[in-house]
């Protein structure tokens, strides 16, 4: 019955359900690796771990350690959620969103059992450590905060977490404006790890724009060292990441000529069911592709 309205409503919160039962944490070997598969329960404390939004996990001796941000009950989605506006009122997020705080769980790979700790009751998301501790030990976890402590609210602020000293080094924003997903650029040339810059992207409600708001990584609380207006509103919750990869770093021009070529689509988006094998349904030839992307294209 279930798996035949996900096939015609398409909207998996609507037709499953979950226990309120304990969890299963599936540790699954790398390639190569000649470690066995486990499968270990992780011991239910009254709140379902059916959203668990893994930051970063490490070996520590015979125990794995897996720093988290765990969703607790269920998201109370009514009827209208799916009708903009979404949200109006702070008592409309509630209703609609679930607490969420930060957990730490350890697996001992010896016995199978798993503990866990709260780390912070702070309402937070989108948590992230710097690149260089993935798979490490990590001192410091950032994330968006919302802006009534440990309250049900909207990502709003940007924080760094200390997983050493509990202390959040925290920024909050004016009423009106919203952060995103925090993104960690590492700093040319630092020592340290943890020395970088925080990017985020912060939207207005007032003028329903987005700035990228630039922190450094050690000084969050000092706020954000430059801001830079994007122009138009981003999506909130939009997910980024930071590279400096030769492959994803485009030139001017190269942006240009990649917006001319998508601009050009798009006028004529009408004919799309026409298109044929030299594209030139869409008013483009391999020329045209040539003459945007470079010979490399066709290559």
């Amino acid at each position: 019955s279930a798996g035949m309205q996900f096939l015609l409503v398409k909207e998996p919160g609507k037709v499953v359900t979950v226990d309120q039962a304990s969890a299963t944490l599936h540790l699954v070997p790398r390639p190569g690796s000649k470690m066995p598969a486990k499968s270990l329960t992780i011991p239910f404390d009254g709140a379902v771990e059916a959203e668990v939004q893994i930051i970063n996990a490490y070996e520590d001796g015979d125990s794995l350690i897996l720093d988290a941000i765990r969703a607790e009950g269920k998201h109370k989605s009514k009827s209208t959620a799916s009708k903009w506006p979404w949200i109006s009122s702070h008592d409309d997020y509630v209703q609609n969103a679930a607490k969420r705080s930060l957990w730490r769980y350890t697996a001992n790979l010896k016995t199978g059992s798993v503990s866990k700790e709260l780390l912070s009751d702070q309402q937070c998301f989108f948590g992230a450590v710097a690149p260089t501790a993935s798979t490490l030990k990590h001192d410091n976890i950032y994330m968006a905060i919302g802006g009534m402590g440990s309250t049900v609210a909207p990502p709003q602020g940007i924080a760094r977490f200390d997983v050493v000293s509990k202390v959040m080094d925290a920024w909050m924003p004016e009423s009106h404006e919203f952060c995103g997903e925090p993104m960690f650029a590492p700093k040319d040339g630092a020592s340290n790890t943890n020395d970088g810059y925080l990017l985020t992207v912060a939207f207005n409600g007032k003028t329903e724009q987005s700035d990228l708001l630039i922190f450094e990584s050690q000084s969050v609380a000092s706020g954000p060292v430059a801001r830079i207006p994007i122009g138009l509103g981003i999506p909130h919750g939009l997910h980024g990441c930071f590279t400096t990869s030769e492959e994803a770093t485009w030139s001017f021009d190269e942006i240009q000529r990649r917006a001319k070529l998508a601009d050009k689509m798009e006028s004529r988006g009408n004919l799309w069911n026409e298109v044929k094998s030299d594209f030139s349904g869409l008013g483009l030839r391999f020329d045209d592709m040539e003459e945007y992307f470079g010979d490399s294209f066709l290559s």
